[in-house]
C-alpha cells in the first residue's frame, strides 16, 4: 500500500500582498526640487513621485497608477508602496526620537 504524499496547500495572496512583493526590487531615491524617482525593476523604466497637495497622497507616474488609481483612491502601486517605505526608513534615521514617544512632549 502506498502512503499518499502530503498536498502543499497553495498559498493566495492578494493583488496589494502581490505589489508590496514586487515593491521591495523597486530602488527609489530623491528627486530635485521635490518628490521622488523609483526605478522598474523590470524595464529599467523611471517613475516619477510626488504627494498631491489636494489629497496628501503620493501620486505615481506609471500606467498602473494611472488606470487602477482613477476608480480607488487609496489605491497604491508597488512604486508607492516602495516609496512609502523609503520615507519610513528615512524619517527612522533622521527624526525619530523614541524618548519622545514614551515620554509624551511635555
Amino acid at each position: 500500500m502506498r502512503s499518499k504524499k502530503p498536498v502543499l496547500e497553495r498559498q493566495i495572496f492578494t493583488p496589494a500582498e502581490q505589489r508590496a512583493a514586487k515593491a521591495e526590487r523597486v530602488k527609489v531615491s530623491e528627486a530635485e526640487p521635490y518628490g521622488w524617482i523609483a526605478e522598474s525593476q523590470s524595464s529599467r523604466e523611471l517613475y516619477i513621485l510626488y504627494a498631491s497637495p489636494y489629497t496628501k497622497r503620493l501620486v505615481c507616474t506609471c500606467a498602473d497608477f494611472i488606470y487602477r488609481g482613477k476608480d480607488d483612491p487609496d489605491y497604491e502601486c508597488k512604486h508607492v508602496t516602495a516609496v512609502l517605505k523609503f520615507i519610513g526608513r528615512w524619517y527612522l534615521q533622521h527624526h525619530y526620537d523614541p524618548l519622545q514617544q514614551v515620554c509624551g512632549n511635555n
